[in-house]
Parts: C-alpha cells; structure tokens; sequence
C-alpha cells in the first residue's frame, strides 16, 4: 500500500482518513509522509517545527475519536504509523 503507514484495520483508516485536514496530514496517512518529518523536502524542511505540531494534532485528534494509532520501528529505524 504505501512505504510510512501499516493498516491493520480498513474501517478505523477510513475514519482517520476523514479526520484529516490538509495535504500533509492526508500525506501521512496514505504513507507518503512519514512521523520524522525525514521526508519533508525544500522550503518545508525550514517549517518542520510547524509540521510536528501539524503531526501532533492529528494523531490526538485520532486518538480522541477512538481511532487506535501507534508508533512501529520498521528496517533501519523508521518510524511507521500504526492505524487499528
């Protein structure tokens, strides 16, 4: 599906997908944005503190739905999101 996200349940994804708001939010969600802010390029890698608080209020808002989320170490480190 993508490289950043691991779906483990369709339901509670489409949910998040629903709850996001913007292009990076959608981003990490669909798996092309990963929660380090590593794949942020160009001028957005001078704006990464505003992209955390962007990250950070997605996944409260998440959480506060009652959609489980979670944080997965992948190969060589990497940060995956956790839906279901």
């Amino acid at each position: 599906m993508n490289t950043w996200t691991i779906v483990k349940d369709e339901a509670a994804y489409e949910r998040a997908l629903s709850l996001a708001k913007g292009s990076y939010q959608q981003g990490l969600l669909l798996g092309y944005e990963n929660l380090s802010g590593s794949t942020l390029k160009g001028a957005a890698k001078h704006w990464g503190g505003r992209y955390a608080r962007s990250r950070d209020a997605l996944l409260a808002r998440l959480k506060k739905a009652g959609i489980p989320v979670s944080e997965q170490t992948g190969d060589h480190g990497k940060r995956l999101l956790v839906i279901g």
